[in-house]
């Protein structure tokens, strides 16, 4: 049990670094857009940068925690709890984190401060009601991480990117789904559903800018290989880690963290697709110093004995 706990957390963790990454992908793309900065100007978008990093996973954690309140009685007779954990604790992370978030967004300006409360929104929608319903239910988390590559300019100028972030995250969202075996299981009546959502949230993200009076993202002068290799190498890690786990729920917390703690690699690909040697460069480094951290942290609680919790 005690091993359990540290993964969902080495889990969480993971996703909400990854979002992050994610988040902040969409700041160096408007940075590379940018000519003849100072370094000041650099600068501010390191802390924009920063920022949207920060305002990502404090919506993980909101969300993370929103489903723990609303799991609390199911999660406790799971675990064979006695007793239910304290409420008042949780609640507090939960409001904090809300308002932590946008607090984080407002640095970015008015807008962003709008996007993340849509993104607050869908989080709640995904936890009262939709992941009840597979169909509705695995394609709300990739509307979640494409909302929250807007926070920082919701005409973000290559949408592609987020396209292929919410891609990515619909079909962890079915394989975790399968693999865990959840309830209920993934009827194939809910298969054209998915798909039409997966479709429709693509049209909108892809769209988004000519909607808005915008000019069209255009992709012409990207070098695709380094994303090709990026997409190689997370296809690699899938293959030789996943199947060597003891169980399918393990195998399914696996492909998350995988996904999840590569999204630096792919935002450094982006990156370098780009012509933003510095900012690929940059998000390489962030990736080996999370490996690392996260990965320690994890040793570490592994070998701790008893977990620390709230006093009852």
């Amino acid at each position: 049990m005690q091993s359990a706990r540290i993964r969902d957390r080495h889990t969480l963790i993971s996703v909400a670094f990854g979002t992050a990454c994610n988040a902040a992908l969409t700041v160096a793309v408007l940075w590379h857009q940018q000519d003849d900065q100072s370094p000041l100007e650099r600068l501010g978008w390191l802390w924009a940068s920063l920022a949207a990093g920060g305002a990502a996973a404090l919506l993980v954690a909101y969300g993370a925690m929103f489903n723990d309140l609303l799991d609390r009685r199911r999660d406790a007779v799971m675990s064979g709890a006695r007793a239910l954990a304290p409420i008042g604790p949780r609640v507090i992370v939960l409001v904090g984190s809300l308002l932590l978030a946008l607090f984080a967004a407002s640095a970015l300006g008015p807008e962003s401060v709008y996007t993340a409360m849509a993104v607050a929104a869908l989080l709640l929608f995904h936890n009262g009601v939709a992941r009840f319903i597979p169909a509705i239910g695995l394609v709300v988390p990739s509307a979640v991480v494409a909302g929250i590559m807007l926070v920082p300019d919701w005409q973000m100028p290559m949408p592609i990117a987020i396209w292929l972030a919410l891609t990515l995250v619909l079909g962890v969202s079915i394989g975790v789904h399968i693999l865990g075996e959840k309830r209920p299981l993934l009827s194939a009546r809910a298969i054209p559903v998915v798909v039409a959502g997966w479709g429709v949230l693509s049209a909108v993200v892809l769209s988004l800018r000519i909607l808005a009076g915008a000019s069209a993202p255009s992709i012409e002068g990207l070098h695709w290989w380094p994303l090709i290799a990026a997409l190689l190498g997370l296809a690699g890690l899938l293959r030789w880690w996943i199947p060597s786990a003891p169980s399918r729920t393990v195998r399914a917390g696996r492909l998350v963290r995988i996904v999840a703690l590569w999204q630096p690699v792919l935002a450094a690909a982006w990156c370098l697709a780009l012509g933003a040697t510095a900012a690929g460069i940059g998000f390489l480094v962030v990736a080996l110093g999370g490996w690392l951290v996260i990965g320690g942290a994890r040793t570490m609680a592994s070998r701790v004995g008893n977990d620390v919790g709230w006093r009852a």
